[in-house]
């Protein structure tokens, strides 16, 4: 891993969002890069200095929010980890997606919002469209996660070909945290299968990944959400993760599942989309 991405819209999430960034790229020599965006309908970087003067309420704005990003790196910045600050103007989905990329970014961290969350704040708004189209890992967290949270992950699946490029995406992240992943079939009344079946799923599944500390489970619950929930919490998983879809019709959780899981449990989610 090489380059972390952290959204920082100034918010306890943002925050907890960076401090974790922190350890992560602490413990794998990476480099993270803090996003601010200003939001706005105008497209920034095509109009001319001319047009720019005209909203100086913009200008004062990103010259504010890059000082108070360089504030907020010094007040949190610990140790050695090489920390750089962007600032821009646009949809925050957009810029934060378009810098990962041209970033080739490995990670996205972000702050996930709680019950409390505050609509004026760009992370909970923005979250579900990064998680539907970030192209590498996304890691949303509401609390610091400390180095052993790191160490223990539920992978919620229902374990066909299609999640497989997406799982083999957030193993790379997985092997540079020494992740024991917990394979986790959740059975459901609606989508019922036998044990034996599920098994024979996961075996086939992690088929490739001798590499990996993999153990396999089957749970029954009502539904796949809280069924999610309750086990990775009942076995003290550090954090969760899912291979998600924004296409109806693929065997993969969509990603409204993914937002409700961060939604109802206390634990980090690590998503991937699927395609």
């Amino acid at each position: 891993m090489k380059r972390i991405i952290v959204p920082v819209d100034f918010s306890k999430y943002a925050e907890n969002a960076f401090l974790t960034a922190l350890k992560i790229a602490d413990k794998t020599n990476s480099s993270i890069t803090c996003i601010n965006v200003v939001g706005s309908t105008l497209d920034w970087d095509k109009l001319t200095e001319k047009k720019k003067n005209e909203n100086q309420n913009i200008i004062d704005a990103v010259a504010e929010a890059k000082d108070k990003l360089k504030a907020f790196v010094m007040d949190h910045k610990l140790g050695g980890v090489p920390v750089e600050t962007f600032v821009d103007v646009g949809f925050p989905y957009n810029v934060i997606l378009d810098v990962a990329e041209k970033q080739k970014a490995d990670l996205i961290v972000i702050g996930a919002y709680g019950k409390e969350h505050t609509k004026e704040k760009f992370l909970g708004s923005n979250l579900q469209k990064i998680l539907r189209d970030a192209d590498c890992p996304v890691l949303a967290v509401k609390n610091p996660m400390d180095g052993n949270a790191l160490r223990k992950m539920a992978f919620a699946s229902m374990f066909d070909e299609d999640s497989r490029p997406a799982f083999t995406r957030m193993k790379a992240v997985l092997k540079d945290f020494k992740t024991s992943v917990h394979f986790l079939y959740v059975n459901t009344p609606s989508d019922f299968t036998n044990s034996d079946d599920a098994q024979k799923k996961m075996d086939k599944y992690a088929k490739g990944f001798e590499d990996m500390v993999i153990h396999k489970h089957v749970y029954n619950h009502r539904e796949a959400e809280n069924g999610i929930v309750e086990f990775s919490e009942n076995n003290k998983m550090g954090f969760i993760g899912i291979a998600s879809t924004n296409r109806k019709g693929k065997n993969s959780y969509m990603v409204g599942v993914t937002d409700t899981v961060l939604f109802k449990s206390k634990l980090p989610v690590l998503s991937v989309k699927v395609g």
